[in-house]
């Protein structure tokens, strides 16, 4: 004991009488403890484990798995100056490919990110699945979703808050070459820890992009309603049910694709016209009302978007202390908002189409 140190009830540490015979004595408190782990890299975190009993039971605890998912989900983001990627992009800190060979498939591709983890889809197995690269930890694979004469023409990976499992849904189309017959689509949901795929209400219209998006509980995508205009197609991930909403006024001139993309754990659009290129965030996810215009970047600033057409997107990746992070087609932008500076220099990305955001995590799913 610390020289001239009295234990009192206000510095002891945080745990019942009977936890002394499991862990040494500690003058932190627990709490204190744990909020310094929160901190920490995934592959300290593994490291720290064998410092002493108590510290390997708080990081093996999924409680605080998740606590340091919330944690790294709004702080990480501070930790690497994004102007840094553009003057030094090779020192970006990205995920190697070696990360993924462990899964023991060639050919596959991924269908989504989320909480830390990556859903892959084997096009040689026609199945799925769950992998979290920060410990190495995979799920078993899915039953088959397709074969030779089936396709996939959307999906999307998310998680159901209310049950804590992950789910898969798929749109799947049966191509027999008989240009006579119409083509047969069922759409199908896999529960990660199930041994079936089920089939569900079919899915509504034929949306402009492939793979959905992830947040709050819902996928999203978006949908021709009528000439030029679009609404979100959202499929809730617990009840696996369809809703339609409605988009900010997009107007009649687009030049491109509108994107949806996530940003802070809400919903955000992004749009081009012929003067502006714009950004709008659903404060509260099913609330038409709280669309909110968060960005106005003006056209003759974009000079890398002089060669856009219809088919071309813009996803906005995320912003960080007024700067915003941008993706067109394979170029990279990085736009101050501020002071309205623009950066784009010459990073080799051309075989990066769908770019995804990655919070390390320490949890181990029920599957």
């Amino acid at each position: 004991m610390q020289p001239g140190f009295k234990p009192t009830a206000n510095n002891q540490r945080f745990l019942s009488p009977t936890d002394d015979n499991i862990f040494p004595p500690s003058f932190l408190p627990v709490e204190l403890i744990v909020n310094i782990l929160l901190r920490l890299l995934v592959k300290y975190l593994l490291q720290f484990r064998c410092v002493c009993k108590l510290w390997q039971t708080l990081i093996s605890e999924t409680l605080i798995a998740k606590k340091r998912l919330a944690f790294s989900d709004y702080k990480n983001f501070y930790s690497y100056p994004l102007k840094s990627i553009f003057e030094n992009p090779s020192a970006a800190h990205v995920i190697p490919h070696d990360s993924f060979s462990d899964l023991g498939i060639d050919d596959y591709y991924i269908l989504g990110s989320c909480n830390g983890f990556f859903c892959f889809h084997d096009a040689d197995q026609f199945n799925i699945i769950m992998y979290n690269p920060s410990i190495g930890l995979k799920s078993k694979c899915s039953p088959k979703i397709s074969s030779p004469n089936w396709s996939m023409l959307y999906n999307g990976f998310g998680y159901d808050q209310v049950n804590d499992k992950y789910k898969v849904l798929a749109v799947l189309e049966h191509e027999d070459g008989d240009s006579d017959h119409e083509d047969v689509s069922y759409t199908k949901i896999y529960t990660f820890g199930e041994d079936s795929w089920r089939t569900i209400q079919d899915f509504l219209g034929t949306p402009i992009e492939e793979i959905g998006i992830y947040v709050s509980g819902t996928l999203n995508w978006l949908h021709h309603k009528w000439h030029k205009q679009y609404v979100i197609h959202s499929f809730d991930m617990e009840k696996e049910t369809y809703r339609e909403l409605l988009l900010p006024f997009v107007g009649d001139d687009c030049m491109c694709r509108p994107s949806l993309c996530v940003l802070h754990d809400c919903l955000c659009l992004c749009f081009l016209n012929k003067t502006h290129l714009f950004a709008w965030l659903m404060k509260e996810y099913g609330v038409v009302e709280s669309w909110t215009k968060l960005m106005t970047i003006p056209r003759e600033k974009l000079v890398c978007l002089k060669s856009i057409d219809r088919s071309s997107t813009i996803d906005l990746l995320f912003i960080s202390n007024g700067v915003a992070l941008l993706m067109v087609f394979s170029q990279l932008i990085l736009y101050n908002l501020n002071s309205g500076e623009l950066d784009h220099p010459l990073i080799n990305i051309d075989n990066v189409f769908d770019p995804h955001i990655y919070s390390e995590n320490l949890m181990s799913p029920r599957w």
